[in-house]
């Protein structure tokens, strides 16, 4: 047998970590999402995946971040304003090293990650969702509902204990009116965020309000980014209530602020527009009713004089107005009689004038149809004669190819051949012996005529029955046999019920004469 050489496992896990010697601790940075995170003693182990468009796993690898490396991780996302996150499907960049242990196998190490990256996976992702909601045409349904003027019941969306719905609230009692407030309480950030808010929503909605705002306060990016969240933008795009919204965050604009009716930069801001409506509107009210006073007591004096006026003119006026009324009355009664007049006779002057058309043009339009209708005989005669010229002069072509005398003379001929070959054939076996040749040339010469007797027999009974054909196919024994030929006026040989149509004019010819109709009805098979 073979000889074999055999490996300890140990032997392999030194080699492989020779190899790899040289790449231990060099550090690099990597992109890839996180899996099965979990946080134990202060160290976070995951799994890194790579996945591709299908979100299958196309690449994995271990990953720790010991207790000290986290601490400077956080702390560092927490400067720029964010929360480092490391929950399953998080993209994240990471700066990793190798490590290997012939136990535990190939793994990665983290020391350091990019808030700068985490913060861009973030703005990405809210952009990918602004770019549907756009094309989907779901960010002005909710600004097109209208809101009222004076809204008094209010659907508040917030976390109940936070200070946003304080604040809200307590600006809202300080102007002093009379606000109905229905408060859902919801997550404002966190995973549980989405499922909260869409909760609130419905639970809004099934209540008679007129406006529904939803506010929180101030925070870090990365919490304020639990409300760039696409289901429930939809579901502000698709709500039956105008949505405010007033998000703690003065230098950017959440998607829920794109989509809703109208926002603002921070949730005290929303309760003072509602608080400044009423105001502005009780300074209305206020200038309307000075306005009105004022208005009332010069126009009341002004109505006065006017009515003083009035009663004046109705003694003084009224037989002006009475005769101006009636000169006007008389004038346009004559006015009204002259153009009645006029109208009368140009009346009657058209009536004459039509009934002298009506008189003349039955007439003339008769004799003119029958002009065209001798002319149409005479036409359809003159081509029915040529037709039937033609075919007459084509049929004695026909016979007088076939007659009989041609083939006589041909037969003629065919009997002084026949003798002068019959005569050759008995001067070439002259030489030969007398008494054969006479019986042989006697037996050929009456075999030959029989057999040409008999093809003349057969050739005549032919002739004959091809004359029968031809006398049999002549268009006027098919006419006496009760046939007919149907014309259009245009002489075109009707062959088919698609050539014409009811109202048209046709011309039957038969043996003995032709026939002119004109279709009621046309009937298919």
């Amino acid at each position: 047998m073979e000889k074999r050489c055999f490996f300890s496992l140990s032997a392999i896990t030194r080699r492989i970590q020779e190899i790899l010697q040289p790449t231990i601790g060099k550090l690099f940075w990597i992109k890839a999402e996180i899996s099965s995170g979990r946080e134990r003693g202060g160290t976070f182990y995951c799994d890194l995946v790579e996945t591709n468009e299908s979100k299958e796993i196309i690449a994995q690898m271990r990953c720790t971040i010991w207790s000290g490396d986290l601490l400077k991780i956080r702390k560092k996302f927490k400067d720029s304003g964010l929360d480092l996150i490391f929950d399953d499907g998080t993209l994240i960049g990471l700066q990793c090293c190798l490590q290997y242990n012939p136990k535990f196998g190939l793994s990665l190490k983290a020391v350091d990650a990019d808030p700068t990256f985490a913060l861009g996976e973030l703005e990405l992702k809210k952009k990918e969702i602004l770019d549907r909601l756009t094309k989907e045409g779901l960010l002005e349904p909710n600004k097109k509902l209208p809101v009222t003027l004076l809204s008094t019941q209010i659907g508040l969306i917030t976390s109940k204990t936070s200070a946003a719905a304080s604040d809200f609230i307590k600006t809202l009692r300080q102007s002093g009116f009379g606000f109905q407030v229905y408060l859902a309480d919801s997550i404002v950030q966190g995973n549980q965020t989405e499922a909260s808010f869409l909760n609130a929503l419905k639970a809004i909605e099934k209540l008679k309000v007129e406006l529904v705002v939803i506010i929180r306060g101030g925070g870090s990016r990365t919490e304020l980014f639990s409300l760039d969240n696409e289901a429930i933008a939809r579901k502000i795009a698709e709500y039956r209530y105008p949505v405010w919204t007033g998000i703690g965050h003065e230098t950017d604009v959440s998607i829920l602020d794109h989509v809703a009716n109208r926002y603002f930069k921070t949730p005290t801001a929303v309760a003072v527009e509602l608080v400044s409506r009423f105001v502005e509107m009780e300074v209305h009210l206020e200038e309307a009713k000075n306005r009105f006073n004022s208005t009332w007591t010069y126009r009341l004096t002004i109505e006065k004089q006017y009515m003083e006026r009035v009663r004046v003119g109705i003694f003084q006026g009224t037989r002006k107005l009475i005769d101006a009324t009636t000169f006007e009355l008389k004038s346009m009664a004559g006015l009204l009689s002259s153009r009645v007049l006029d109208r009368l006779s140009n009346a009657k002057t058209e009536l004459s004038v039509s009934e002298k058309v009506l008189k003349s043009a039955p007439i003339n339009y008769i004799k003119n149809e029958k002009k065209l209708l001798a002319e149409g005989h005479k036409r359809v005669l003159i081509l029915g004669k040529r037709q039937i010229d033609n075919r007459k002069k084509e049929l004695l072509n026909w016979i007088r190819r076939f007659q009989f005398e041609r083939f006589q003379q041909q037969i003629v001929r065919e009997k002084v051949g026949l003798v002068a070959w019959k005569d050759n054939l008995m001067r070439i076996f002259n030489t030969k012996v007398m008494f054969y040749q006479k019986e042989l040339a006697g037996l050929r010469s009456q075999f030959r005529l029989e057999s040409i007797l008999k093809r003349i027999d057969s050739e005549q009974i032919s002739l004959v029955n091809k004359l029968a054909a031809v006398k049999a196919t002549d268009p006027m024994n098919i006419l006496k046999r009760g046939f007919s030929l149907v014309y259009k006026n245009d002489n075109q040989l009707v062959k088919s019920i698609e050539m014409v149509s009811p109202g048209e004019s046709i011309n039957t010819l038969m043996h003995d004469g032709m026939i002119n109709s004109k279709i009621e009805r046309v009937q298919r098979k």
